[in-house]
């Protein structure tokens, strides 16, 4: 095994501020999920059909853009470093069109207001892409200490959840202050102006990442031109990356695609716009207490042990949340909470990657860090938008209509869209994971194989 004193590895700093990108991540892309399909559907009047398809349309251009801009970030040169750049230049274009997405200037129901909303949303889409991909590269390059790529992973999670935390708590009370005084649901000013707040601040919390993290781990200078096919063939036989990629899309279908109509079973099921900071602070405080204990249990379980039983016990508590009368308030909090607790699946995935990355690399002898992160974010915007285009569609099914009183029949649909349907997709992945094969252990020696050969390298 290899001396760790011989390691390089990150700052403290670094390793603290790493949070500050997921947390600028979560004022724009959570608070897109969370809000912008009620926005079409209730406030531009766009048809669940045209929203769904809206956002099918953008995850099937992210099959390419994502893998795209990965092989271009690997193949990046400067003073900065190969990531560092894109986050510097990338943020403040993010946040600008983050906030387009909220505004409505054409009639939403006709054919210039479905158009704009699909080029605002995709283009947005392909922003996030831009400074994601990279921000999470970084993970695996910024130390060669697992243990510490563990802590920053778990540091990322953290800053996940504050910024959850934040935009679930007081996004409804800042959406009603905009929308007037005495608004009981939130207008269209009420959203474009939190849109904005969110924007203005995510664009610091980047840079704060920019200027703390450094690149440690140097890949060969490719001479390689770019070639999608080779990128996507580079990607497809690398068999561990393949196996973590179905997982990380079916976790995030279940959290981030819930995340994305909710808000309907809140509003409608529960009864009141007022309740969504009080049902959605439960998981975002508990998710920050088990953030702080996951790098602990990842160590004494394994990561793939910890993702199985995190993402069982989220859809065991989904489980029962479907089964809770709608008046139940303190149940359906708690299990919220249950919920948000176990959402520690996320840097156990994130550290997988990082040993998939590693692996590969050993194996064929080429590094693909922002290729191989190019599959989470595109992960997460496949799940949210499978889990937001499909269950809008359901709830469309179901006999949803904006703005109005719903059946009993309806609610149940929205019910089990929102709890049932995730519920079974956590079960899903505690399955599949058994897939992976590749121990903590080995992933300890590969690392220790790779850095030996790169010593040995520097001194001839």
């Amino acid at each position: 095994m290899n001396d760790k004193t011989q390691l390089k590895r990150a700052s403290k700093l670094g390793v603290i501020f790493y949070s500050c990108g997921d947390l600028a991540s979560q004022f724009v892309w959570t608070f897109i999920g969370s809000y912008l399909t009620i926005f079409y559907t209730d406030i531009v009047g766009l048809a669940p059909a045209a929203a769904a398809a809206i956002m099918m349309i953008a995850r099937v251009w992210d099959a390419v853009n994502d893998p795209m801009m990965g092989a271009i970030a690997e193949r990046t040169r400067s003073k900065l470093g190969r990531f560092r750049p894109y986050i510097l230049f990338g943020s403040p274009l993010l946040a600008i069109f983050s906030v387009l997405c909220f505004t409505h200037p054409f009639e939403g129901s006709s054919t210039a207001g479905v158009i704009y909303a699909a080029v605002t949303y995709i283009i947005t889409g392909m922003l996030y892409t831009l400074v994601n991909i990279p921000y999470g590269a970084l993970a695996s390059v910024m130390t060669e200490d697992a243990e510490q790529r563990n802590q920053i992973n778990a540091s990322r999670n953290v800053g996940m959840n504050v910024g959850i935390l934040i935009v679930n708590g007081i996004t409804a009370n800042i959406m009603l202050f905009f929308s007037g005084k005495g608004a009981e649901v939130a207008n269209g000013n009420g959203y474009f102006m939190t849109a904005l707040v969110y924007a203005i601040i995510s664009i610091p919390c980047f840079l704060a990442v920019f200027f703390t993290s450094k690149e440690q781990v140097v890949p060969e200078v490719t001479k390689e031109k770019f070639s999608l096919t080779a990128t996507i063939s580079g990607l497809v036989k690398n068999k561990n990356l393949m196996i973590l990629l179905v997982i990380m899309i079916l976790q995030m279908a279940a959290w981030m695609g819930r995340i994305g109509v909710v808000i309907y079973y809140i509003m409608y099921c529960l009864g009141s716009f007022t309740l969504i900071p009080v049902i959605m602070l439960a998981p975002s405080v508990c998710g920050i207490v088990s953030s702080l204990l996951v790098p602990k249990v990842m160590s004494k379980l394994g990561k793939r042990v910890t993702l199985q039983i995190a993402v069982t016990c989220q859809g065991l508590a989904l489980l029962a949340m479907y089964f809770t009368p709608f008046d139940n308030l303190t149940l359906i909090i708690i299990e919220s909470g249950l919920v948000g607790f176990f959402n520690v699946s996320f840097p156990c995935s994130l550290s997988l990657l990082g040993d998939a990355i590693d692996y590969n690399e050993y194996k064929t002898g080429i590094r693909n860090d922002g290729i191989a992160y190019a599959t989470y974010g595109l992960a997460q915007k496949l799940g949210n938008a499978i889990g937001a285009s499909v269950g809008v569609l359901l709830l469309a099914a179901f006999g949803y209509v904006a703005n109005a009183q719903q059946t009993p029949e309806t609610l149940h649909g929205i019910n089990m869209v929102v709890n049932l349907m995730p519920a079974i997709i956590f079960f899903l992945t505690a399955i599949f994971a058994f897939t992976w094969r590749l121990k903590d252990s080995e992933a300890d020696e590969v690392r220790a194989k790779l850095h030996e050969r790169k010593s040995k390298e520097n001194i001839e």
